[in-house]
């Protein structure tokens, strides 16, 4: 089935549920008359019985007239046959319809928050709270598949309501529609009661969200967690969060099993102002009396569900207003997406650059520079300097408020986004790996990468003999996120991995800040051996690292204060000097 994205928020626009249930339009036509059909044939089924019931009472060989048609004994029992037949079949189309219905839900909507979280700006995607996405693709697809789900009983109990209904007025038009009135007012009645649940759901979404969101944030600390000895502090805090969760989600589902009951006293109020009618008005058909009582008492249990779903959903309407507000925000600040093909990556090119975080101060302001191709550049500078702001421009994962970035005299911006990824790499900080095999985590997802070009991925990154003294090689599985290996391996074969798609730009952000001597010098290794055919820009905070670079940028307070040969900042700038000194390296010999 093809996925149909949520349209955008608008003042007015339909509900997310129905909004969801539009785009399963012809499966809910088709529910609602197998649905409709079903119950009507079970409402005749009950008048059929009754009929039967008392001619056999009164020792009769026909039955009727009921609904101005005579049968036999007989005959009669044959048709029942069939009916029960009739609805067991179409009860079994019902459920086989609901299932894939359910199952597609669940599939499309974590597609369309998978596919509109990867198609966002980085900018979006950084900003997003830890475990958010976690959450949503879980139990709030989960809310919104159970909301389709019970959307669908909601259907099936309301047509049948309305068929027991349409039969009973048939038969006897007062009685029922003594019951239609009061039916009415019972709706009125549990109006107040749905808007409750829905106040106190959405007061639940927001405390899931914060509970997903601050587990997955612990969780990820539980290194910090042990070497501070806060067990306690950490079990107090997200007994803290569950309590909150938990007691929001106990009112809501308080308030929801208040309906069935509430509706339940009054359905029955129904039924007997009915029997009330037919006392007062008269009715010497008995066989009529019965089946009128039995179609309303097995309405009441229609309703009931109906009453329930109808507070169910309530419930579950504030998860499918978040996971449509949520997609909205996504498609609202798409990942760049231009069309130019530069003739190459470098010169790269900053001009005037200035760029702003949301309510902050400028990360950067008036900087320009130019990076020519196969230099190997090292950007230092104090924390928060903008250093990594820098990096994020030149990969394209921000782009400037003022100025631009230019690649091979290109906009950045105008840059056709799938030839600039095949032909820039990145490496963090921390090197990141997959759940998966050594080849699978250098590929990296890039499957028209060879294997031969893996194999030279990992001779460049000097994690060649580390990879073959595994187990099986490249074919080695590394457990979660690659914990058989040390920080070292990790970080070479992320190095690895940046560099089997032969790029021609490649940014490292501090690889070398946590590793040991070894590691580090393994890690320089390669970078100096790609000076000349791959444009680098190495940000450290190590200025043993930077003895390999062309050139030094040096930036501070947002600003590009000196770019020049190591031993030109050795002689003019007060902060690369500085930083050679609490070093211990000596500025008289280069860097």
């Amino acid at each position: 089935m093809r996925v149909r994205r949520p349209s955008r928020a608008r003042d007015g626009g339909p509900s997310a549920l129905r909004e969801l249930l539009s785009q399963y339009r012809t499966r809910m036509v088709k529910l609602a008359v197998v649905s409709f059909a079903g119950a009507l044939v079970e409402a005749l089924f009950l008048v059929l019985v009754t009929g039967v019931a008392t001619a056999l009472v009164a020792e009769r060989a026909t039955v009727g007239p009921a609904l101005g048609q005579t049968t036999t004994v007989r005959g009669a029992l044959f048709a029942g046959a069939v009916m029960l037949a009739v609805r067991l079949a179409l009860s079994l189309v019902t459920v086989r319809i609901s299932a894939v219905l359910s199952a597609d839900v669940t599939a499309d909507q974590r597609a369309i928050l998978s596919d509109a979280y990867l198609r966002t700006s980085w900018s979006v995607q950084q900003a997003e709270p830890t475990g958010h996405l976690q959450a949503l693709l879980t139990g709030f697809v989960t809310a919104a598949t159970s909301a389709v789900t019970t959307s669908t009983n909601a259907v099936t109990a309301l047509l049948s309501l309305i068929a027991f209904l349409g039969t009973g007025l048939a038969v006897n038009a007062a009685a029922t529609g003594t019951v239609l009135l009061v039916l009415g007012v019972v709706g009125v009645i549990l109006v107040p009661l749905r808007q409750r649940i829905r106040r106190a759901s959405r007061a639940a979404t927001g405390a899931n969200l914060e509970f997903a969101a601050s587990v997955s944030e612990l969780g990820a600390m539980g290194l910090e967690m042990q070497a501070f000895g806060v067990r306690d502090q950490f079990a107090h805090r997200i007994d803290q969060l569950s309590r909150r969760s938990t007691d929001l989600q106990r009112r809501v589902q308080s308030l929801t099993g208040t309906l069935a009951p509430t509706y339940i006293a009054l359905a029955y109020a129904a039924v007997l102002g009915g029997v009330a009618v037919i006392a007062v008005v008269g009715s010497k058909d008995i066989a009529a009396l019965g089946a009128v009582i039995l179609l309303m008492l097995r309405a009441i249990s229609y309703g009931q569900q109906l009453a329930s779903a109808s507070g169910t959903i309530a419930g579950y309407a504030p998860f499918l207003d978040r996971i449509r507000e949520t997609v909205v925000r996504y498609q609202s600040s798409p990942a760049a997406a231009g069309s130019e093909l530069p003739p190459g990556v470098a010169p790269i090119e900053a001009r005037n650059v200035r760029f702003t975080y949301p309510l902050g101060r400028d990360a950067l302001r008036d900087v320009a520079f130019t990076i020519d191709p196969g230099e190997v550049v090292g950007v230092i500078g104090p924390s928060g300097a903008g250093k990594s702001t820098i990096a994020q421009l030149l990969l394209g994962l921000r782009a400037p408020v003022a100025g631009a970035v230019l690649v091979g005299g290109v906009d950045l911006r105008e840059v056709d986004r799938t030839w600039w990824g095949r032909r820039v790499a990145f490496v963090a900080q921390e090197a990141v790996l997959l759940t998966g095999t050594v080849a699978e985590n250098i590929r990296f997802f890039r499957d028209d990468i060879s294997d031969d070009a893996v194999h030279r991925a990992a001779a460049r990154a000097n994690v060649l003999a580390d990879i073959t003294a595994l187990p099986r090689g490249f074919d080695t599985h590394l457990g979660e996120r690659g914990t058989q290996l040390s920080g070292g391996q990790r970080q070479r074969l992320s190095i690895a991995r940046a560099l089997a798609g032969g790029p021609e730009l490649l940014v490292l952000d501090e690889p070398t800040s946590a590793l040991d001597g070894r590691s580090e010098a393994l890690v320089r290794d390669t970078v100096a051996d790609l000076k000349g055919a791959v444009t680098v820009v190495v940000i450290a905070h190590r200025m043993s690292t930077l003895d390999m670079c062309d050139r030094i940028m040096v930036v501070e307070d947002g600003r590009v204060t000196a770019f020049d040969t190591p031993s030109a900042l050795g002689a003019d700038s007060a902060f690369y000097q500085h930083a050679m000194t609490v070093a211990g390296i000596s500025t008289s010999h280069g860097a």
